[in-house]
């Protein structure tokens, strides 16, 4: 039990440290092409947790139809659970951990 939680805990460490160039994204850097550690991490761990929020977030609009039809937030929620993680998984340039929102001239 001990060496599992050493083993979680530099894992927990390793991913920590890994996403810190994540969080750090400032105006320099949104204008420089991505590196490759940038694109691998994109690769590897954006594109798939950007898909499986998609999904999920389509479940979850289809579950919350019942709700959202009366209220006429069909579209709005929509937006929010299916077409933003849509366009964040697919139509962001690789590498690039910003919205198409905040920088519309980079998804076209």
């Amino acid at each position: 039990m001990n060496r599992c939680w050493k083993l979680g805990k530099v894992g927990l460490l390793v991913l920590m440290l890994s996403a810190g160039s994540v969080f750090a994204y400032d105006q320099e850097q949104a204008t420089r092409e991505p590196n490759g550690s940038e694109e691998f991490v994109d690769t590897w761990v954006g594109r798939p947790l950007g898909l499986f929020a998609l999904v999920l977030g389509a479940v979850t609009w289809v579950v919350a139809l019942p709700v959202t039809i009366p209220s006429h937030s069909v579209g709005s929620s929509a937006k929010g659970m299916v077409v933003d993680p849509a366009k964040w998984t697919f139509r962001r340039p690789l590498g690039r951990f910003i919205s198409c929102d905040e920088q519309p001239d980079l998804c076209k």
